[in-house]
């Protein structure tokens, strides 16, 4: 009895360590994700022109607000940071965004404005990079958090 309870107690504790709690959320460095190693700079989609800058602060964890914790709560956080969105007509949009996995695929959360709370409005994308053999050769390929969505292409920009 007393060794089933010992394990028992280090599975709960090793389950911890990997996710979130309540109360704060961790971020968890892994140089081998290759989605949060790439993902800082500025992108141009070639279709639209809409270009998306990501820039790594993991102090955006303290601001996302408590009630979005459940989701993230088994998660591990690859990356966080700021990412603005501008249109060609020069209109910025800027969000916190957090980089973690759904399914077994890379997926950024990233936090709107809504109706006067900031960070109020959770929207999410699926997305890869395909990195070149050069850094103006990598490319970003976002799409919707459905498998029916169509992507769409990102060249980097610097």
């Amino acid at each position: 009895m007393k060794i089933i309870f010992t394990f028992c107690f280090l599975l709960t504790l090793s389950i911890n360590t990997n996710g979130q709690t309540d109360s704060t959320l961790k971020y968890t460095f892994n140089e081998e994700n290759v989605v949060a190693s790439a993902i800082d700079g500025v992108w141009k989609s070639k279709k639209s022109g809409l270009k998306i800058t990501f820039k790594k602060d993991t102090t955006v964890l303290a601001i996302i607000p408590k009630k979005h914790y459940d989701f993230l709560n088994n998660k591990v956080i690859y990356h966080a940071g700021y990412m603005t969105i501008e249109n060609q007509g020069g209109k910025k949009i800027n969000t916190l965004f957090v980089l973690t996995e759904h399914h077994g695929n890379p997926y950024l959360i990233y936090y709107k404005d809504s109706r006067g709370i900031p960070y109020g409005n959770p929207d999410s994308l699926i997305l890869f990079t395909v990195t070149g053999e050069e850094k103006k050769d990598d490319k970003l390929f976002l799409w919707g958090d459905r498998n029916y969505e169509p992507f769409v292409e990102y060249m980097r920009i610097e």
